[in-house]
């Protein structure tokens, strides 16, 4: 499927397998342009004076005598029409996004590094045409023993795109190989071929719990895996005479997340991509003693020695927050996750948790204020939750027995289904929403209007429903919809309905992608969903309050239409409510909806001497190594990293209007333009 949103700065195209951003000057909304001829996925039309679009290769036609021009450094166009094609590799797996431009003349047409500008003398319509090509990754097949597992490890290496310090730019990362569990090994020549050969190797004992901590680093690094009768892990590099000892598990995992953030932040400084800030990249190389162009010569062996030299005492202060962990049971039947985890570049550890106490959850002796469940009264269904140990990252997922809170319960189900879904193809985005419950009109209308308002800037259909019956809902989950905003009950039997409950576990195929089921004790109908067809939902774990209810749905509904994945939306909607461990995300959580032409932003304002203070961080779970634009700041930053600023109060109110983001103040949580309009009141 592939969706665009067009904003002032640009349009973004979205697919399966990635996404290309086009920047523009002066876009205005067109409905008439020039006609493409060729087949494409979507197609849109604005009104530019000039635009940048990222080209590996490309293609310019006179549309008219399908004369190509050489562009070379650049090309004067005269009056006339012409076709421009640039094909961009896409990120998150082989394949790539083609980028179709249809304009007229007089216009000139330039290279700028890896892109090209196109310039008119005057604002002109312009129809961009995207095209999405997929190649699915090659499958290899191991035994699902140690050393096959190892062996796994060592080929999912193949989607680095070099061994240089570029592949920490995630364009330079195509999706590992899926990986099967068999009686014999089967590697895809095309996969041994890929394999790189670094010189680096990693050494673990025969145990499945270092293989599953140790493969992100190893994968990052190109390092080939081998296991033996040994109590201590070792990072060997013999041609650079480097070797590194780790210590035993459970220090082995810090271990491995240090080097690996260590690591893949001085390759971020030290590498040649044209999209970075080159201020601050250099400013931090020399911080570090780095000489970038020296080090890119290095061979991966010799730059990975080279890094432990670096020594200074505060380097952990300036290292970018990791974005994602999993903490993942090292079970044969989670190796087929590996691949989908190592292309989001999670870390791994292993599940440690504890037993909630009463008092964690508040203890339920507000239970009589609580939603009831059903209208017959019938209980909600018991969830086994735990909590987990986490360590390292900002979003954190759960492959492991019992329900967690402060992280998402993801499954092998939920990433085989989210690759089963990057073959599908739609015009737009669809929405459902369904009312079972008159008691939650409120938040029907809300989330419905919220829907509505931003079909006007994306490609978004909404539909609504009230008072289903069994096989009407049951419809809804088969039909093919993007997301199910479910408000209703939910008890031991099923989610109500006007006739009875409907069970997920009566589909045949769920065909919903993502849902939000705003029910008591849902946790189990959302889990059997993902098991059934669906990416992602949102669930709840026990009782909630109706009010408490209604704040979470509709804040869940803006972001997730704002572009936030499911786990970092449903992060900031529990903070509306007190009860927010009530809530939480199964599937994978890290999956993202909506798209839009900047990486999603949350902002953190506190009051201080001569002001407020607003710090701004992207949240995302999947674009590690990539650069975003805070708007409180001119340069771009690493994903991971944080800007603050301090403003005046009429500063801050001109600021918090000009684009909408969450921001938290005062602990709580508030839409920037909303937050600008209490405060100036308060000034």
């Amino acid at each position: 499927m592939m969706v665009w949103v067009a904003a002032s700065g640009g349009v973004r195209a979205i697919g399966d397998t990635g996404s290309v951003t086009v920047q523009t000057a002066d876009w205005q909304d067109c409905a008439v342009g020039p006609t493409l001829t060729e087949p494409v996925d979507e197609t849109l039309t604005g009104r530019v004076s000039s635009l940048t679009v990222p080209a590996r290769d490309a293609t310019l036609l006179d549309a008219a005598e399908q004369r190509e021009y050489e562009i070379g450094d650049g090309v004067t166009l005269h009056s006339g029409s012409y076709r421009l094609t640039c094909h961009q590799a896409m990120s998150e797996s082989p394949g790539e996004l083609a980028v179709t431009l249809r304009f007229e003349g007089p216009a000139a047409v330039r290279r700028e590094g890896d892109s090209l500008s196109v310039s008119f003398e005057d604002s002109a319509p312009v129809t961009f045409g995207f095209d999405e090509r997929r190649d699915d990754p090659a499958r290899i097949t191991v035994p699902g023993t140690p050393d096959g597992i190892a062996t796994a490890i060592t080929h999912l290496s193949a989607a680095l795109r070099t061994t240089g310090p570029e592949r920490s730019h995630p364009s330079l990362r195509d999706h590992p190989p899926m990986v099967e569990v068999g009686d014999e090994t089967s590697i895809p020549d095309a996969v041994r071929k890929a394999t790189p050969d670094t010189g680096i190797e990693l050494q673990v004992p025969r145990s499945m719990d270092y293989l599953f901590v140790g493969a992100p680093l190893a994968y990052y690094l190109g390092a080939e895996v081998t296991v033996a009768d040994r109590p201590v892990p070792r990072l060997v590099a013999p041609s650079a005479d480097f070797e590194y000892r780790f210590r035993e598990l459970p220090t082995f995992q810090h271990g491995v997340t240090r080097l690996l953030r260590q690591v893949f932040f001085f390759d971020t400084l030290v590498r040649d991509v044209k999209t970075d800030a080159t201020d601050q990249r250099r400013r931090l190389a020399d911080r570090f003693g780095l000489a970038p162009a020296r080090i890119r010569q290095l061979s991966p062996a010799e730059r990975l020695a080279r890094y432990f030299w670096v020594s200074e005492d505060d380097l952990a202060t300036y290292l970018p927050e990791w974005h994602f962990s999993t903490y993942a049971a090292p079970e044969t039947t989670n190796a087929r996750c590996l691949p989908y985890l190592l292309d989001a570049l999670s870390l791994i550890y292993l599940p440690e948790s504890s037993e909630l106490r009463g008092t964690e959850l508040l203890e339920r002796t507000l239970d009589d204020c609580y939603r009831s469940g059903s209208a017959s009264g019938a209980p909600v269904a018991s969830v086994d939750m735990v909590k987990p140990e986490l360590q390292a990252g900002r979003v954190h997922a759960w492959l492991a027995s019992g329900a967690p809170i402060d992280a998402f319960k993801t499954t092998p189900a939920a990433y085989e289904n989210r690759r089963q879904y990057q073959g599908g193809r739609g015009t737009e985005l669809s929405v459902t929403v369904v009312l079972n419950d008159d008691a939650m009109a409120d938040e029907h209308a809300a989330v419905a209007d919220i829907y509505r308002e931003r079909s006007a800037d994306l490609p978004l259909s909404v539909t609504v429903h009230e008072h289903l019956r069994r096989d009407e809902l049951a419809d809804v989950f088969a039909a093919e919809n993007d997301f199910v905003h479910y408000i209703g009950h939910c008890d031991t039997n099923g989610l109500q309905c006007a006739d009875g409950t409907f069970t997920a576990s009566s589909l045949d195929t769920c065909r919903a992608r993502t849902f939000f089921l705003n029910a008591c004790g849902s946790y189990h109908e959302g889990l059997e969903l993902v098991e059934r067809g669906s990416v992602a939902g949102a669930v709840t774990l026990t009782k909630v309050l109706d009010r408490q209810a209604a704040k979470v749905g509709t804040a869940f509904a803006r972001l997730l239409v704002h572009g936030f994945g499911l786990e970092p939306a449903m992060q900031l909607s529990r903070r509306r409510i007190m009860m927010g461990k009530d809530y939480t995300v199964v599937g994978d959580g890290t999956y993202t909806l909506a798209p839009t032409p900047t990486s999603p932003t949350v902002g953190w304002l506190e009051r201080v001497d001569g002001g407020y203070r607003l710090t701004c961080e992207a949240v995302s779970a999947r674009d590690i190594g990539d650069s975003y634009h805070p708007p409180v700041s001119d340069e771009s930053l690493l994903h991971g990293t944080t800007t603050g600023t301090t403003l005046a109060p009429d500063e801050l109110v001109s600021v918090l209007q000009e684009r909408a983001l969450p921001v938290i103040y005062d602990n709580e949580f508030h839409w920037s333009q909303e937050l600008a309009t209490q405060l100036a009141d308060e000034f």
